[in-house]
């Protein structure tokens, strides 16, 4: 698709407002990739895992890959963490990980090096830090005065952790390791009223942080409808995006391969795809976008034959990329679906979901 691609190489997809604020374009050229650039993630067969049911696994909120064929989901409701081992392409074990009085409405998750796996707690302001082997408690990193219901987790380059608390306006930074609290991040400063005719907007619903291959900061304000891309070092804000496009961004993801940033629009059911610098890719996953936002016929019978055969996301939330494969997961929190997705055309193939 030549035209496609020479739209997204044009220099100017992305402008500096008067604040110096990075903002994206929002013109034909958005109207025209809504309209072309459809889902190019397709789903692979997956039918379903021996004795899971929604007594197991419900509501769905993040998706963890830890070795070749394992992955842990973390359960909101149910409070714990499923770790599932895939035996083959249509099977697989599974474990309630993580429980217990400690784990109050698991979110985030996020796993170093070291062999840890750590969990956002949502209810009780804290993150755990756990054996990714064994499941054993390690540590309690945080408190109710620097987290207020943590959500996302991603670790830097550099070994630090990153929280992203619902009701803060700003990401908490730990000490892994040692649980030390390192201080804000992200803080947006008060704009006065002559700096800037469009002020960036305040991030409110923090729902999840990622860092892109270069390094920086990005993070998914839910009531913002908005994702905010900080200097890792400084702090400073260097772009907001997505508005407009998303709406109630959840889960943000890396694509390791392209370095572009996955977004789930958990309102509208559809994973979108921007380059780091902001400027919309396309849809990546989930409902067909029309012009002027009206679908046509054709569109919604080829929606219904996808609702039909399980290939569609409800209510995305959690996006992560197997580094062994470079497949795209998603978890669908209304349905209990998890959904895995590779780079070919949109074919055949059925969402895993969990059944009673």
């Amino acid at each position: 698709m030549p035209l496609l691609a020479s739209l997204l190489l044009a220099p100017a997809q992305v402008v500096l407002d008067p604040s110096g604020i990075a903002m994206p374009m929002f013109d034909a050229e958005r109207r025209f990739h809504e309209n072309v650039a459809r889902s190019r993630w397709s789903a692979n067969t997956m039918e379903y895992v021996d004795g899971v049911s929604s007594s197991v696994l419900r509501h769905p909120y993040t998706i963890a890959h830890a070795a070749a064929s394992e992955l842990f989901v973390a359960s909101f409701t149910l409070n714990h963490v499923v770790r599932l081992r895939w035996i083959d392409g249509k099977r697989a074990q599974y474990k309630v990980f993580v429980k217990g009085r400690d784990l109050d409405g698991p979110v985030g998750m996020a796993l170093d090096h070291a062999g840890s796996l750590f969990i956002a707690s949502f209810t009780n302001d804290v993150v755990l830090r756990v054996n990714a082997s064994d499941g054993a408690l390690l540590d309690r990193i945080g408190d109710e005065e620097s987290l207020d219901c943590p959500e996302g987790l991603a670790l830097s380059p550099d070994g630090r952790l990153f929280v992203a608390s619902f009701l803060l306006p700003h990401l908490s930074v730990f000490d892994p390791q040692s649980g030390a609290f390192l201080g804000r991040f992200g803080a947006l400063a008060p704009q006065p009223a002559q700096a800037a005719p469009r002020p960036a907007p305040s991030l409110a619903g923090a729902e999840d942080v990622a860092f892109d291959s270069e390094g920086a900061v990005h993070v998914s304000a839910y009531y913002s409808s908005a994702v905010y891309k900080f200097d890792a070092q400084s702090g400073a804000l260097l772009a907001v995006y997505g508005q407009g496009l998303v709406s109630g961004p959840v889960g943000i993801a890396c694509d390791p391969s392209s370095g572009d940033m996955f977004v789930s629009s958990y309102r509208d059911d559809k994973v979108l795809r921007f380059t780091p610098g902001g400027a919309f890719v396309g849809v990546a996953a989930g409902a067909d976008v029309s012009p002027d936002g009206e679908a046509g016929a054709a569109q919604a019978e080829l929606r219904a034959r996808r609702q039909r055969r399980g290939a569609t996301i409800r209510s995305p939330s959690g996006l992560s990329f197997d580094p062994h494969d470079g497949t795209l997961w998603v978890a669908s929190y209304a349905t209990g679906a998890v959904t895995r997705f590779n780079s070919s055309a949109w074919g055949g193939g059925r969402t895993w979901r969990v059944t009673d």
